[in-house]
């Protein structure tokens, strides 16, 4: 696995450097700087400049290159029109002066659909309405398909698995040197080793197609309105040409499964038959690169993610 340099700016330090460069970018003085969240790879602000677009947001990377590859998924992603996608308004990347990557990008209305909690209490028809519609835009994208898998920005292989194998292999190695630091818990190794002694029997049917996938789409990243309408997807994560289910597990994740948002996508499109065993495989492994490239764990994803893992074993 590529090792990647982790940054150390703070959320304080990071606002100096969004100042500096947005004035620099848009000619004009900014108004006012507002932290409005982050996740593991850096943090996000709303910024009020004195010319257009006025209102705009930025997100700062402590991880290098990951501003390269968001741009990209997000404009691929965006050419599907069926969701409103934020505009791209600028892309930069660390100088000796600012020390962090960045991306400018249009401020969205709405709020998502974790944090604005209202959400998770709303009618079975509004949540049905919402699953149907994540689902259509899901396959919008999935029905993009390339002759050549991997990243957005370097597909080259012929089988998918000849890309995600070693993709899972290298994760699986840096977790043991991860475990051998006191970092990673024995649990969720052995539980990683077991499951990817499995390889070949979970992944035994062929990925015939390269579908386009955003990568990141729990529901953190899907914002609306109060009505769970007018839908906005932010924030794909190294977007790939891949098997159409790595896209599908974050649907489960932090209280996806309120909105029956994968199972509703199981209904309307044809997966295979060992789509839950993979996906289950996909998030373990794929919270476990997130803690190896940013250096921040989130237990509160990971082990119901273990724990999961550890029952489909009984199936095998």
């Amino acid at each position: 696995m590529e090792k990647r340099i982790i940054r150390t700016a703070t959320k304080e330090q990071s606002v100096g450097y969004v100042e500096t460069v947005a004035e620099k970018h848009f000619d004009c003085k900014v108004l006012k700087i507002t932290y409005i969240g982050g996740g593991s790879y850096g943090f996000v602000y709303k910024i009020q400049i004195e010319k257009e677009p006025y209102t705009l947001v930025a997100k700062v990377f402590r991880t290098e290159a990951i501003h390269i590859s968001e741009a990209e998924s997000i404009r691929l992603l965006s050419e599907n029109k069926l969701v409103r996608m934020p505009e791209i308004y600028g892309v930069f990347g660390a100088t000796q002066e600012i020390p962090v990557d960045m991306i400018f990008m249009e401020f969205m209305s709405g709020t998502d659909c974790f944090t604005d909690f209202k959400k998770f209490f709303k009618s079975r028809t509004k949540k049905d309405e919402f699953a149907n519609s994540i689902a259509e835009i899901l396959n919008g994208w999935h029905i993009i398909n390339n002759d050549k898998f991997g990243l957005v920005t370097n597909a080259v292989y012929d089988d998918w698995n000849d890309y995600y194998y070693p993709f899972a292999e290298d994760i699986l190695l840096s977790s043991r040197q991860l475990n051998k630091e006191k970092k990673l818990s024995d649990g969720t190794l052995n539980v990683m080793e077991k499951a990817f002694a499995q390889y070949d029997f979970i992944f035994s049917e062929p990925v015939t197609k390269a579908s386009l996938i955003h990568g990141d789409l729990n529901i953190m990243n899907i914002m609306t309105d109060a009505n769970l309408k007018n839908i906005c997807v932010i924030d794909p994560l190294e977007s790939k040409w891949a098997d159409k289910e790595y896209d599908l597990f974050q649907l489960r994740n932090i209280g996806g499964d309120s909105f029956h948002l994968y199972e509703t996508y199981k209904k309307k499109f044809q997966v295979s038959e060992k789509c839950d065993i993979k996906c289950d495989f996909y998030a373990l492994f794929h919270e476990v690169y997130c803690y190896i490239t940013s250096g921040v764990k989130v237990d509160l994803i990971l082990q119901p993610l273990v724990h999961r893992m550890k029952k489909d074993f009984k199936k095998i």
